[in-house]
This record gives structure tokens, sequence and C-alpha cells, in this order.
């Protein structure tokens, strides 16, 4: 109980300073700055900052608990030091909280540092105090088969587990995904590389044991050289898979990955000296270096068999519990992670001693992690035909990725033997080159100061139209196109919708794409109409705000909900009138906002000759209100076929917009309204086991509906409903409706779409045009009039083509060289014309 204590208590100790740690890190890096801080997509960092003092306090007087006995040892000043210094810190932080108050700026970075400096300092009490009473002399066992067998048996088990989780999601209610992508041979495929990963992990440890015999206390040698193993391998790990997920790169990047990774591992170590008795000798560093990490080590059989089965029961609750709420799969990575280290040291804790091996047997155990790899390379180079695999290289990747979005431990094996499987794929692009591309031109930090130019869409804005129009433009965060009737005959819960797509004037284009996944740059891309910097966001930004020039040139009565982005996008003036005034981003509720504006269309003077604009992007149906609302089904009605919390939220939505649509009416406001109902970004429901949009542009995010309503005298325009449409589109369409031209024109900028010139119509179907994430190096090219998708990830270093034509997820498809070189090719001129129109220094 005093162990479990300890743990517990010192446990929570790492987890307050990692976590403080973490927080000031995202509010150094921008676009996480803006999300998690700002918009708080992530609820429990609000609550997190809140209580961050008090939450310190608690962590600090457990953490003197673990330390107490040290005030009578050689380690007085260190401890006394450690109090001191922690009891000042919480007094300050009590008056004057520093993450209520943290900014996007470097000290952020400072700060993520410091508080990493308490594990050095409660680990160095450990070390200096109960690591001198540790004995090494004891006699070191040459466990190399134990080691063995247990890297074996994780190797085995770890895929099993997760086939079995996926089987397990895969066979319940909800997500919208295909037909299941496991088969034979994608098990036998997971199961070669995770025993190929765990294997590799136990020549690592040969390694260090073979360095460590010549030693005179090899057990400690082994101990320290498995601490800076484990070091070097976590910092590959945070650079790797946890950094490129918040798009924390370059020099910086490798630095605090290797400070994280180093913290932790002292960490660890203080507290395995801490809990080993001090009465049995050290015999093995491996013993010591995992008794953290193991439970019941010197139990019964049958509890330690329990315990196993425990890890089985958690690797299930971390895999459900981050699927639908996660981040570019990081914290799902994570989770798997953690159950690859637990599992190891549970498994290696159940295994008897086997005392040591003949060479002749270590020299066999150490060849087989080689013959691995070899036989993986051959089977990269000429692929067999495995059931369910397909008959050749471009079937095999297609199948696995689409596997591997349901089995993120998978997904981690697979990511780490990329470069190898990369090398074999034919193809003229230099790849590596390319990511590099892309994420140079990514997240563009703020002390990157960019210039904006004045990019009107027209030289002036000049009154001209004899009637102006009222303008409502509802923008619904994350609406797919498939959960409106007008889009799929299958929904029956959208009726207002399908009454306005219906109604006299409303046009629904059908081929409808943002450009950017993910509000972040989407929403400013609207109101720019055209493509804009991967900055968050350039200052001033005003200049290249077309739709705001356009509302008060015109001189619009504007009602606005300024949320997080446009707070950073839009400059005030008189005539503006924020909605949901007060209420924070994250919480904006559609039929609230559209309540409000009906009162305050109402409440206009009869005589106030103004037309009216109003803008307003709800997040009732966002990943992260949904998460918070607990995935409720809020009606409790039947969804067969959809994704039902999502789809139930839907319902309000298209109610609220129905009752907002016949309040026009009664104002006799809609006949003389441009009414737009569209969205900034869609969804992944389950989509080949994904959930969310953070990170990625597959065919179900980029797909958006655009529906317009327009008033009567402007009915007759031309108009290609058919013909592709994208968010930035909108913008340029209300200036051409309201007469203001010549418009702007370029690969970067938006077509009107009602033009009576039909080469502007066809523009984005003779050209094709580039997509992008808000918040990653990922990068797309739509083209053959919006049926085929390429996706170069530089996140995670994949690529990915779709058949757009074969519903709103598409369909996978082989990356062929010719396709790759095209579509680099063309994403390369449109991030070069970006960097050239916005004047983006090419230094960073």
């Amino acid at each position: 109980m005093t162990r479990v204590v300890f743990l517990a208590c010192r446990g929570l100790f790492t987890l307050v300073c990692l976590l403080t740690s973490v927080y000031c890190l995202l509010a150094f890096l921008p676009f996480t700055y803006q999300n998690v801080i700002e918009f708080k997509v992530v609820g429990w960092t609000g609550d997190f900052a809140l209580l961050h003092p008090w939450l310190w306090w608690i962590a600090l007087i457990g953490a003197a608990w673990t330390i107490a006995d040290d005030y009578r040892a050689g380690t007085r000043a260190l401890v006394v030091g450690f109090l001191i210094a922690g009891a000042a810190s919480g007094v300050a932080l009590v008056a004057s909280p520093l993450l209520a108050g943290i900014r996007n700026e470097f000290r952020s970075l400072v700060w993520a540092g410091l508080w990493l400096a308490p594990l050095w300092w409660i680990a160095a009490i450990d070390l200096l105090g109960a690591g001198r009473h540790l004995r090494w002399n004891g006699r070191d066992q040459r466990d190399g088969a134990r080691v063995f067998w247990s890297c074996a048996a994780a190797g085995v088990a770890v895929p099993l587990v997760y086939a079995g989780i996926h089987a397990m999601r895969t066979g319940a209610a909800g997500g919208t995904g295909g037909p299941d992508p496991w088969s034979p041979g994608v098990a036998a495929w997971s199961v070669g590389l995770h025993l190929l990963t765990f294997l590799a992990l136990f020549a690592l440890v040969s390694l260090v044991r073979a360095l460590s015999a010549a030693s005179r206390r090899p057990a400690l040698w082994e101990f320290a050289l498995l601490g800076a193993a484990e070091a070097i391998v976590l910092a590959a790990v945070i650079r790797t898979v946890v950094f490129p997920a918040v798009s924390f790169l370059g020099t910086e990047g490798l630095v605090m990955a290797a400070f994280y990774a180093a913290s932790l591992t002292v960490a660890a170590a203080g507290m395995a000296v801490r809990i080993w008795p001090p009465s049995e000798p050290v015999r093995s560093g491996l013993d010591l270096a995992a008794r953290p990490f193991t439970v019941a080590p010197d139990g019964p059989v049958m509890v330690r068999v329990f315990v196993l089965v425990v890890w089985v029961g958690l690797a299930y609750m971390l895999a459900v519990s981050t699927a639908r709420m996660d981040w570019n799969y990081l914290l799902q990575s994570l989770a798997a992670l953690a159950i690859w280290l637990l599992g190891l040291a549970w498994i290696y804790a159940v295994l008897p001693h086997t005392g040591p091996q003949r060479p002749a047997t270590a020299l066999v155990m150490l060849a087989i992690p080689v013959v691995l790899l070899l036989g993986y390379r051959g089977l990269v180079a000429n692929p067999p035909a495995w059931p369910g695999l397909g008959t050749d290289a471009a079937q095999r990747s297609a199948r696995l990725e689409r596997y591997a979005g349901y089995d993120v431990s998978f997904r981690l094996v697979q990511g780490i033997f990329r470069p190898m499987a990369a090398a074999a794929v034919p193809g003229g692009v230099d790849m590596g080159a390319f990511y590099a591309l892309l994420q140079q031109h990514t997240n563009i930090p703020r002390t990157v100061k960019i210039d904006v130019p004045d990019l009107g869409l027209v030289p002036q804005v000049t009154p001209g139209a004899a009637r102006l129009p009222h303008i409502f433009i509802i923008v619904i965060d994350s609406l797919r196109q498939d959960y409106l009737s007008p889009y799929n005959p299958a929904v029956t819960f959208t009726p207002s919708v399908a009454a306005f797509a219906q109604g006299p004037g409303t046009v629904v284009f059908r081929q409808a794409f943002t450009r950017y996944g993910a509000t972040g740059l989407s929403e400013p891309a609207i109101w720019t109409g055209r493509m804009v910097p991967h900055q968050q966001y350039p200052s001033p930004f005003g200049q290249a705000n077309s739709l705001q020039k356009l509302v008060r040139g015109l001189g619009y009565e504007a009602f606005v909900s300024v949320d997080v982005p446009l707070q950073a996008v839009l400059s005030r003036w008189p005539e503006l009138t924020e909605l949901d005034k007060g209420i924070a981003n994250r919480d904006y509720e559609v039929g609230r906002t559209l309540k409000e504006l009906e009162a305050k269309l109402r409440a206009r003077p009869s005589d106030d000759g103004r037309p009216v604009f109003a803008y307003t992007q709800p997040q009732n149906i966002h990943v992260s209100a949904i998460a918070r609302e607990g995935t409720s089904v809020v009606d409790g009605a039947d969804y067969t076929g959809f994704y039902a919390p999502y789809a139930s939220r839907v319902r309000q939505i298209d109610a609220a917009f129905g009752r907002f649509i016949a309040a026009l009416r009664e104002l006799n406001l809609y006949d003389d309204s441009i009414v737009v109902f569209t969205s900034d970004h869609g969804d992944s429901l389950g989509e080949d086991g994904r959930f969310g949009h953070a990170y990625t542009i597959y065919p179900e995010i980029l797909r958006i509906p655009i529906i317009v309503h327009l008033p009567t005298w402007l009915r007759d325009r031309p108009r290609d409903v058919s013909g592709v449409t994208l968010s930035t589109d909108l913008t340029p369409t209300l200036y051409d409706l309201l007469g203001q031209r010549p418009l702007a024109s370029g690969p970067l900028v938006g077509r009107p779409l009602f033009s009576d010139q039909a080469g502007e119509r066809r523009a984005h179907r003779d050209e094709g045009f580039v997509v992008a994430s808000s918040y990653g190096p990922v990068y797309g090219w739509i083209a053959g009039d919006g049926a085929s998708l390429y996706i170069a990830d530089a996140t995670s270093f994949r690529e990915y083509a779709y058949d757009l034509t074969t519903g709103v997820a598409g369909t996978p498809r082989p990356v062929t060289p010719a396709l790759r070189e095209g579509a680099a090719a063309r994403i390369r001129t449109a991030i070069d014309e970006v960097a050239r129109t916005y004047r983006v220094p090419a230094a960073r």
C-alpha cells in the first residue's frame, strides 16, 4: 500500500508539472493558442488553468510526503530548498495565476521549460538520497531469454488486442465507415510489424547489457545506459509523433523534445530508486528500471495474470475514449504507446527468471529481428498476393492505410517503417524535399512579419447598385453535405433546409468544397475570397478582408458573431453590432444566435433604409461540443445509417433555421435578401475509423453545403449548379451580385457563382484547385472537375488519393507517379503564389 500511495503522489506531481509545461507550450504555438487556449476546443484545459494554483499545492504536499525521510539524511539542503521554492511558487500562483494570463509569446516557451525543473530537483533528491542505500554488488543475472520472450509476447499480444478492439468498435453502432478493412493478410502484416518493433527493442536492450557487462557494477551501468536509451527513444517519439501533431518543428522542437524526454526519464529513474527495497541487491538494471511501471511484481502468479487482463481492458477503454475527440491521432497514439509500455513491463513481470542462456541461443535471438527486417524489405519490394491485401503494392498500401485508421497501434508501427516502404515507391518527386517545403510554409510563426498588401477584389468598392439586398450568411461549423436532404435523399431530419432549397430563387451547389480543412484558415478565406498565408494571423489583416470592405463600403448595418478567428481578421467599425457578445466562442448556438438576430431586426426603426448584413458561425455540431455533451443523442430519436449524436443536433439546427426563415418572411425581408446557408468544412464521422477534422483534409471534410437564395431581381442570373464551387467563391459572388466590377482573378481567388461570363464559371473545372489543412502541413489537389483528390501529409509523411465520384467519403485509389508529380507541381505553385501575393518573407 505504501508503494501504491507513493506512486500516486509522485505520479500526480509529475502530471501537474508536465501538464503545466504542455499548457505553456501550447500557448507558445500560434494555432494551438487560438484553439486550445482561446477557443478551448479541449474543455478541461480551461478548468485546469483555473484550478492550477490549487492543483500545484496538492501535488506539492503529496511530493513532500514522498521525500520526508530525506529531510533527516544527507540531502537535507536539497529537500529544504525544494520545499521553499515549491511553496513560494504556490503563493505566487495564487496571487497571480500563471496559466490564466499566459499569452502567445516566447516567454511561454521559457515557462514550458521551467516547469520541468521540479522533476529534475525531486529526482536529484531520490537518486542522491535513496540511491545511496542501494546495493549494486549483487550477481548480474544475464536474463536475456526472459527479455526476448517478453518482447516477443508483447509483439504478438499488442496487435491481437488492438485487432480485438477494432472488431468490437466496428461491431458497435455509430460511424459511417465502409467495409471492414481487416483481413487475414492485414492481421499477419500487423503482427509482423509489431514483432519487428518489439524485437528491435530487445536488440537495443541486449546491446545495453553487453556494454554494461564489462564493468565492475554491471547492474548500475545497465540501469544508467537503459536510462540514456530510454531518453533517446522517448525524444524520437516526441519529435516524430507528438510535436508534428501540433506543428512544433525545427530546432526549438528538437531541443524541447530532448528536454521533455530527459525530464521524464530522470523522474522515472528517481521513482525506481525510491521504491526499490533497500534490503534487496540490484542484480538487474532492467528490473530496477521497470519497477515503477509494474503492478504486483512479486505477487502470486494469478494476481499478475489478472493484471494482464486489466491491461486489455485499459487498452480498450483508452482506445474508445480517445478516438472521437482527438487531434491528428495524437491522443490515440499516446494512449497506444502507454499500452505498449505497460504491456511490456507487465509481461516481463509475469514471466519467470530464466537465468543465463548459451551464447548460441543469444545469437539466434538476435538474428530473429534481423531476419524479420530483411523479410519486411523483401515483401515491400515484391509484395505477394496475400488474402485481403490485393495483388500489387498499390492495393496493399490502400488496404493497410484503411486499417491504420481503425488500429492506431498498427498506425504507429507502420509509421516507424514508412521510410523503408516509401523508398520502394517509384516516382520522380523527391518526397523528402516536398514534405520539407510544406512544413516550411505551414504555421508560419508570428515572429515572421507578413506585411499584408491591399488585396481588394476590386480597386475600390463604389455604391452603384440601385437596390441593395440584405445579406444573411449562416455558416454551420463542421456541417457535412450528406446530412442535409438537398444533398442526400436518405435524410429525413432537415425539412426546413429542404423547403428552403426547393423555394423560388434558391440554388443548391452540389459540387461544393472548402479551401481549408478546419476553421482556423477556412473562415478567414471566406472573408477574403482567396487563399491566405498559413499564419494565425498576419496583423493587421483588414487590408485583405474583402467582405468587410464590401459591407463597409456600401453602408450595410452589420450584425456579426465575432468568434476567435474574426477577432484577429476583422476590424471594428461604427455600423457593426456584435452578436453573441460575452458568450464563449465554443458556446455559440444557432438557435440562440438567430433569435438574437431576429430581435435586433424587429427592433430596427421602420424608416431605417440601410441594408442589413449578418454573419454567424455556430458550434452546435463541432466535435468538441458533442464531446462535452457526452456524445448524447439529444432528442433520443432513431438515426439508423447516420452518426446519431451529430444527426440529432443537425435536426436542431434545421428547426432553428426554419424559424429564422419564417421570421424573415414575416418581416417582409426574405424576398429582398441573399441568404447563404453553408459550412466552413465538414467532419469525419467514422469513415475508416476517423473522427474530427483537426489536421486532415479527407473528402468528407472538404465537401460542404453551399445553398444560396437570391432576391427577386437577381434570380435570372446564370449559374452552373453541377460545377465545382469553393468556399472562397462566396465573397466574389457577393461583389458580382452587388455590381462591383471588374473582379480580381488568379489561382488563389474565388470566382462569382452567378457570373455572366462562362469562363469565370468554368475556371475551377478547367484548372483544378489546391486545398489545405488549417493547422498542419497537409495539402491537397482536387482535379478532374472535382472527381479526384490527392493528399500529401507532411505531418505523418503519408500520401493518399481518392476517387470523389463515389459518395461523400470517396474511394481510395492508388497514388501513381503521374498523379504525384502533377499534384506536387500544382501545390508548389499555389504555395509560391501565396508567398508572392502576401509578401511572405522567404527566411523563417
